[in-house]
């Protein structure tokens, strides 16, 4: 129970309001929390740091497994471990892609050559025929077949007959007599100068149809006739083209290059 206040006497003051709850953490906590850390980041530095016990050196290296080690592609993209093919062999009978290119060039006193075609082109034997093939220009014409004799030569080189008449490889070829013919072979020069050459080594029958006998003979693709024709032009039939064998006559064809001699 208050005491009543007399006259003139000041009342008391209020009372102070109640202080409110405290809410940051206590002062203890922060000497706690500024000892902790410190010590937490010590000891992960023991624990992970001091493990390493300098620079480790790199292992020594060992031979390379090339079962399981991609080998480096090769300049044409394919890997180098891979061994190339061996090359075709050389044994392979000569052909056209082995013949040097022709060397057209005239000499003095020559013509610039003369470019058409030849063939040699087999009939039935039962019809009788021969052949006969003229170098200055290529041209052939045919006669009755008289067992390889010529009645009438009339400038040609070349006579293509059938020996026989069983049916079966019949045609040989031959230069005709008093005749400059003789064959180049394919690994030889095509030039003027070496087909001259070889038109002086001769040209006997030969069986077309007898295809070890032929390449014996250097009769090839790729190998060339070579002829001083009566005209005194120097005439090189090139052999590009054989088709046929012991069964079927074979047929001959290619280039023909001529130099006529100047008038």
């Amino acid at each position: 129970m208050s005491t009543p206040t007399g006259p003139g006497t000041p009342p008391p003051p209020p009372p102070y309001p109640p202080s409110p709850p405290r809410t940051d953490p206590p002062r203890w906590a922060w000497w706690v929390g500024g000892i902790a850390i410190p010590l937490v980041g010590i000891l992960v530095t023991v624990a992970f740091g001091g493990k390493d016990s300098g620079p480790v050196a790199a292992p020594a290296p060992g031979p390379v497994d090339t079962a399981t080690q991609p080998s480096s592609p090769g300049p044409s993209g394919m890997p180098s471990s891979e061994e190339p093919e061996p090359p075709a062999s050389s044994d392979a009978a000569p052909s056209a892609s082995a013949s040097p290119e022709a060397d057209l060039t005239a000499p003095d006193g020559y013509a610039e050559a003369l470019s058409t075609m030849w063939g040699l082109a087999p009939v039935p034997c039962t019809q009788h025929e021969q052949q006969l093939i003229n170098l200055d220009d290529g041209t052939s014409r045919t006669e009755d077949e008289d067992n390889g004799a010529v009645q009438e030569p009339g400038g040609a080189e070349l006579l293509h007959w059938p020996d026989t008449c069983t049916g079966l490889g019949d045609y040989q070829l031959r230069a005709l007599p008093n005749t400059r013919v003789g064959l180049l072979r394919a690994d030889a020069p095509k030039s003027f100068d070496s087909c001259r050459a070889a038109a002086g080594t001769g040209f006997g029958a030969l069986a077309l149809s007898e295809r070890n006998d032929r390449e014996d003979r250097g009769f090839v693709e790729g190998a060339a006739l070579c002829s001083v024709t009566d005209k005194g032009a120097v005439a090189m039939a090139v052999i590009e083209h054989i088709a046929g064998d012991a069964v079927d006559d074979a047929s001959v064809s290619g280039p023909l290059y001529v130099w006529a001699a100047a008038p």
